[in-house]
C-alpha cells in the first residue's frame, strides 16, 4: 500500500471514530441535560444536530466528548488542508 492510500485510510478512519464519538455524545446528551430535548421526539422520529448544539452544555461527560469530536474535526481539516479533498477523494468535503 502506497503512502497517499495509508493517507486515506487513515482519514476514513479519523472520519469513522467522528461519526462514533458525536453519536456516543449525542446518546449522552438524550439521557441527561437534553432530555427535555428528547422527549420533543417520538420513536424512530429523526433530527440531525451538529456539533455546535452542544457548546454550552454543562454535563462535563458531554464537555469531554465534545472536545474529542473538534480534535477530530481539526485534525480532519488539517489533513484536507495538507492533502486535498482530490487526493483523499473527498468529492463532496472541503
Amino acid at each position: 500500500m502506497t503512502y497517499q492510500e495509508k493517507i486515506k485510510e487513515a482519514f476514513q478512519s479519523l472520519e469513522e471514530a467522528r461519526i462514533q464519538v458525536f453519536t456516543a455524545l449525542v446518546n449522552v446528551a438524550m439521557h441527561s441535560e437534553f432530555k427535555d430535548v428528547d422527549e420533543l421526539f417520538e420513536e424512530g422520529e429523526q433530527f440531525s444536530f451538529r456539533s455546535s448544539d452542544f457548546d454550552h452544555a454543562t454535563d462535563p461527560n458531554i464537555q469531554s466528548l465534545q472536545y474529542a469530536v473538534k480534535a477530530i474535526e481539526i485534525a480532519e481539516d488539517e489533513m484536507l488542508g495538507w492533502n486535498g479533498a482530490n487526493n483523499l477523494d473527498l468529492h463532496d468535503k472541503g
